[in-house]
């Protein structure tokens, strides 16, 4: 029996052993963070980022991750001793995993609309869907930028010399590295074409339409503001960057820039725009128009992230044009993009129903003062 016994615990030191080989590993491992927008900027500090550590540590894979269970994969999956993680909608529980852990990041931010041009510049994006991913990484980058850890930079400041960037990038991230190697890193992203500078001036914009900039501001202008100091206030959200569904299904998302009918189904009529939010309360305004056989039925009008954060009943009755409002709230453990929806309570025959816009509206958190107060009083 006592023979048997050692046999039945070998197994379990052998795990021991090989789970500590592993941990060694592991503790060797550098994890390194670099988030910011999609930009020209952001992409030359992710380059730059990569460059430092290999000089600095050597190999080093960039893995593009967003959320903490996206990079427990990757780290999985890569055999490099080290790592950097770039990073263009993190999500909030990666800002608060940073903090808790004191650890130092990069964070690059970049003028909003300045970004968009820059995507827009790009295949597969057009002025909508650039909108739309800036948008979110502006929400995403919302809570980061306030880390004790963030080293945070812009354009305008610091894409205007180089070496003195990546000269602070290596002291924050505490890479041992002379002024030479710097600059010869710097001077190589160059022969290659990779620049922090912006080569195109703000042309592009005078050269949109009201309804186009109308799109851009609305979504981005709050950020904007906030970005150079000011207060955070109403988020637009136009039409355009919204989806209707019609019957029978389309075979690629409609826009929401005309009508839906909403003949057919129980089904979400409009849906969009999948764009993040940054954590706190908030107000939804949705603002509907209805034809007179449409406005005889009820709907649902819901926020979802992932889960359903706030809905509400609508009947419109004798309103044609109805401004729906929710409030809802989010915490960092939202890891995924807003959607407005807007859904039939039962099949309809005939109408039109068209969405005008939304407005989102970032609700002032309560006094603490008054929070004591309250508590006080109403515990008695």
């Amino acid at each position: 029996m006592g023979s048997g016994l050692r046999r039945k615990a070998e197994p379990g030191v052998g795990q021991q052993k090989r789970l500590w080989l592993e941990y060694q590993v592991w503790s060797k491992r550098m994890i390194f963070f670099c988030v910011g927008f999609p930009s020209r900027f952001s992409e030359w500090c992710d380059a730059v980022t990569s460059r430092l550590v290999e000089c600095a540590l050597g190999s080093a894979d960039v893995i593009s991750s967003n959320t903490l269970e996206d990079l427990a994969l990757a780290a999985i999956r890569t055999g490099a001793p080290h790592f950097v993680v770039c990073s263009r909608q993190p999500a909030g529980r990666v800002a608060t995993a940073l903090a808790q852990a004191n650890r130092r990041f990069v964070a690059v931010l970049d003028e909003p609309r300045a970004a968009v041009h820059d995507l827009v510049t790009r295949p597969g994006y057009d002025l909508v869907a650039a909108t739309r991913a800036v948008a979110s990484s502006c929400a995403s980058l919302f809570g980061y930028v306030g880390i004790p850890g963030a080293l945070v930079l812009n354009t305008a400041r610091d894409g205007r010399d180089p070496v003195a960037t990546a000269t602070a990038i290596a002291c924050h991230l505490e890479l041992a590295l002379c002024e030479a190697d710097i600059a010869n890193i710097v001077e190589g992203l160059k022969d290659v074409g990779i620049t922090p500078e912006r080569r195109e001036d703000g042309t592009w914009w005078d050269c949109l339409g009201d309804s186009e900039k109308a799109l851009v501001s609305g979504a981005l202008g709050a950020y904007v503001d906030h970005f150079e100091g000011s207060d955070f206030a109403k988020i637009t959200w136009e039409r355009e960057l919204f989806f209707i569904s019609d019957e029978p299904p389309a075979p690629r998302p409609v826009p929401a820039t005309r009508p839906v009918d909403i003949t057919g189904r129980v089904r979400f009529l409009v849906y969009g725009p999948f764009i993040n939010l940054p954590p706190g309360s908030w107000s939804a305004g949705v603002v509907l128009g209805f034809s007179p056989e449409a406005a005889g039925m009820a709907y649902v009008v819901e926020v979802f992230a992932g889960i359903r954060l706030a809905d509400v009943r609508v009947d419109p009755g004798s309103e044609r044009v109805v401004e729906v409002n929710l409030h809802f709230s989010i915490d960092r453990s939202v890891d995924q993009p807003v959607q407005i929806r807007i859904h039939n309570e039962r099949a309809a025959f005939d109408g039109r129903l068209a969405l005008g816009y939304v407005t989102m509206t970032p609700q002032a958190n309560v006094r603490s003062d008054t929070r004591d107060y309250l508590t006080t009083v109403l515990s008695r």
